[in-house]
């Protein structure tokens, strides 16, 4: 009882600052996979920054995507969708007393994979290894895979390296490993042998997945063919 007393009081200083410091932002709660940011669930004033304290010192770093919210959180959870001064993020974490971890995004995504593939309601569920990877970074032809999800705001960043592909005869070309970093999506979790397209066309494989209740991250190989 008395911590959602106190949470409701927090919620509204939240409010009350970014009253002063925030900008017009844009409140979605995903209830489809194809179109998560269809119909706004809220608007208000936000602000964001790196430093839990709210300083704003400096900006996000880049390759940080992990910034802290400054909004009022009374009808806020993990997974929803925002969009403000032109970025997009989503809310990853949301505990009592606390800004909210948001992740600010740098890509729109779409995810293709065999009918079913990723449900998590059991409908139509189909083999996780649908497209077994022949090493390459070609498996799982996305000509003979469907949209899945759409329109999704992601963080992609370069992870490592890489290993070489192929047989492992030396000149062999290595791929670097890409991070991607997805909100909880309705129903949903991705699965290895995805592709997934960005804005920018780039098409990826995904390799490994890490669900969470913050989100999924994912490991990609860019699909060199």
């Amino acid at each position: 009882m008395y911590q959602a007393l106190v949470q409701q009081k927090v919620a509204r200083g939240y409010a009350k600052a970014a009253l002063r410091l925030g900008a017009t932002t844009a409140q979605y709660r995903p209830a489809s996979l194809t179109a998560p940011m269809e119909t706004v669930h809220a608007t208000f004033l936000a602000a964001f920054n790196d430093d839990k304290a709210f300083g704003f010192a400096r900006p996000a770093l880049w390759g940080k995507p992990a910034v802290f919210g400054l909004f009022d959180t009374t009808d806020v959870q993990s997974g929803d969708l925002l969009t403000c001064a032109g970025e997009n993020y989503f809310v990853a974490r949301l505990e009592p007393f606390r800004p909210p971890l948001c992740m600010l995004c740098n890509r729109v995504v779409s995810i293709a994979g065999q009918s079913g593939q990723g449900s998590t309601n059991g409908d139509g569920a189909a083999c996780t290894d649908v497209g077994a990877s022949d090493g390459y970074g070609t498996a799982g032809d996305t000509s003979a895979q469907t949209t899945l999800a759409s329109s999704w705001p992601v963080f992609i960043q370069i992870k490592g390296k890489g290993s070489p592909t192929g047989d492992g005869i030396p000149g062999s070309i290595k791929a670097a490993d890409y991070e991607m970093l997805l909100p909880v999506m309705p129903g949903f979790i991705p699965t290895v042998e995805m592709a997934v397209t960005t804005d920018l066309g780039t098409t990826y494989t995904v390799t490994a997945v890490e669900p969470s209740q913050y989100g999924n991250r994912c490991l990609m190989s860019v699909r060199q063919v």
